[in-house]
Parts: structure tokens; sequence; C-alpha cells
């Protein structure tokens, strides 16, 4: 099965540390990601503190380790698919207006639905309308830690 990961679930993956659960879902189907995760991801890896839940688990990493993870964040892996805009503004606008999704819920039920994936998020990140919508549209749902 093909997995739409969050910011979380990313960092998880590049940290090499892939949650046992997500790894099963998803088999040998695709990992993703939607434009808005990686950009969260990014920018939270960007800013000298690092001090953020996001950001967290890399920052109390030794140097070494640390400048490693960032590298790997800054030159996203070929094995996760991240999926542009472009592909999916129409789409998303159509279901921001359906379900009254901000642009990053939108983007990732679009992208879902595009790639016919399941979105995997965090546990305690999964925005209650982004839930709704992914219903609505069929798309399988899994949170955990």
């Amino acid at each position: 099965m093909n997995v739409l990961i969050d910011d979380h679930l990313l960092r998880e993956v590049l940290l090499e540390e892939e949650p046992l659960w997500l790894a099963r879902t998803r088999g040998t189907g695709q990992l993703l990601t939607t434009g808005l995760w990686y950009y969260r991801l990014c920018s939270a890896l960007g800013t000298p503190r690092m001090a953020g839940s996001l950001s967290g688990p890399i920052a109390s990493l030794p140097v070494d380790l640390r400048w490693r993870v960032v590298q790997r964040v800054a030159a996203l892996p070929g094995a996760i698919r991240l999926l542009s805009l472009r592909d999916v503004a129409w789409s998303a606008a159509g279901y921001a207006a359906r379900y009254g999704l901000n642009l990053l819920a939108a983007e990732a039920v679009a992208a879902a639905v595009l790639t016919e994936s399941a979105i995997a998020t965090a546990i305690g990140n999964l925005p209650p309308r982004l839930a709704v919508a992914a219903q609505g549209e069929r798309v399988r749902v899994l949170s955990r830690r």
C-alpha cells in the first residue's frame, strides 16, 4: 500500500527510525509526502535553536549525526516521492471548499486521492477536518506513534 506521511513521520523515516507499524502497513508500497509537510520539516530544521516538537529529537543528537540527518532532509532521498502542488492544487481547492480544510489538509487529501495512498500521521497530528475529509473521500487514515 502507498502511504502519504506527515512531517513527523517523515522525520522518523529520515532518522532511519521508520516505525514498525508504518513499515508493516506499507509493505512494498511507496512512501510519499506533500510539499507542505516537507516544507514544515525543512523549516523546523532550518532554525538555529531547533527546539520544537518537530526538530527537538534531531537537536538532541550528536553534532555529526545531526548534520547527516539535516543533509538527508535537505536532499530528500528519491525513495520518498514528493508531490508537487502543480499536480494537486485544483483538486485540493475543491476539497478545501467541500470540507473547510486549510491548505495543508487539502493538499494531503488531494495527494492521497491522486496516488491512491493512505494518510499516515503521528499521533496527535491528525486535524479533525482532515480525518472527516479523508473518510468522505474513502482515504484510509493511519495515526500512531
